[in-house]
């Protein structure tokens, strides 16, 4: 990649071990190998198995990749898909550095480190980061109107992620709908960047998905998203601009348990500057039914605001 910079490791500690839910890999398999005439194989895919094309997220914060597609990558990851995880900021205004932290170390480092363990234990090796200020987003787009003298614009962050796009020629590129999920300004620009970059550098075939949850969820994790203010900024999950679709609406849908389930909740407990509060506030069983569900609709269906 060089739209930004890239860590890449080692194959994963966790990735021997990876556990793959067969109905969850049959349907990732068939989103990956859809269209894949376009889009460049992957390093290594099984002899003799259709070829799963690479998988591109891009998100706002580090902990988004997490809890909306931390399933998605694991299992493509250990299909032999590549996977690349772009995040826009480092996080720096996510709260407060947790009590007992090593002397000097910062939020933006810490969840910075917190992000690369996270996609270790989901078996991800590539990460880009944009470097661009948190909650700043919307003003970063904003800007380029203001003429030169501004800061850059959106065609920075734009032109990046078609760089990106360019050169890993994904197969899915997945990322927040104009909604943002949960009406968060940085989700709204990062979504408007991701699908003006797919418009200018998508291979044919691609697809953009957005993430959405289904009405069934949502009415099963209600009182769970009201109890941590989800719904942040005055956004209405269920409006209708929000995320919250019916299930025949929804152009992908995995329901998570098991060794899977169990996996994804271990990358996100990494994320613990993030979600200690919540696994303290819920328990364990009830964190993990919250974040069971990961669900994308077609970008085609969605128009921005």
């Amino acid at each position: 990649m060089t739209s930004g910079p890239v860590v890449t490791s080692g194959p994963a500690a966790t990735e021997a071990a990876a556990p793959v839910d067969p109905e969850v890999a049959a349907v990732v398999l068939d989103l990956l190998t859809a269209g894949r005439a376009a889009a460049a194989p992957p390093a290594t895919a099984p002899a003799g198995a259709p070829s799963p094309g690479p998988l591109l997220g891009v998100w706002a914060h580090p902990d988004d990749e997490t809890y909306l597609s931390g399933a998605l990558m694991a299992t493509a990851a250990h299909l032999g898909a590549r996977v690349v995880c772009v995040t826009a900021t480092r996080g720096e205004l996510g709260g407060l550095v947790p009590p007992g932290s090593p002397p000097g170390l910062t939020l933006d480092r810490l969840r910075v480190a917190e992000l690369a363990e996270a996609l270790d234990v989901l078996g991800v090796r590539e990460q880009v980061l944009l470097g661009l200020p948190d909650g700043g987003c919307a003003q970063v787009a904003q800007a380029a109107a203001a003429g030169p003298a501004g800061p850059p614009g959106p065609a920075g962050p734009v032109e990046r992620i078609a760089g990106i796009i360019r050169e890993l020629r994904p197969a899915v590129v997945v990322t927040f709908g104009p909604d943002g999920f949960t009406g968060h300004p940085d989700h709204r620009a990062v979504s408007a960047w991701t699908t003006t970059a797919f418009a200018r550098a998508a291979p044919d075939g691609a697809r953009l998905l957005y993430a959405a949850a289904s009405t069934d969820h949502r009415e099963r994790t209600r009182d769970v998203d009201e109890l941590l203010g989800i719904a942040v900024d005055g956004a209405d999950l269920d409006g209708d601009d929000g995320p919250v679709v019916p299930p025949g609406a929804l152009a992908v849908r995995l329901n998570l348990a098991g060794r899977l389930l169990e996996r994804k909740v271990a990358a996100l407990r990494v994320h613990a500057s993030q979600t200690a509060g919540a696994l303290a506030a819920l328990g364990p069983d009830r964190f993990a039914g919250w974040v069971a569900e990961e669900a994308f609709v077609d970008h085609r269906g969605r128009v921005s605001p």
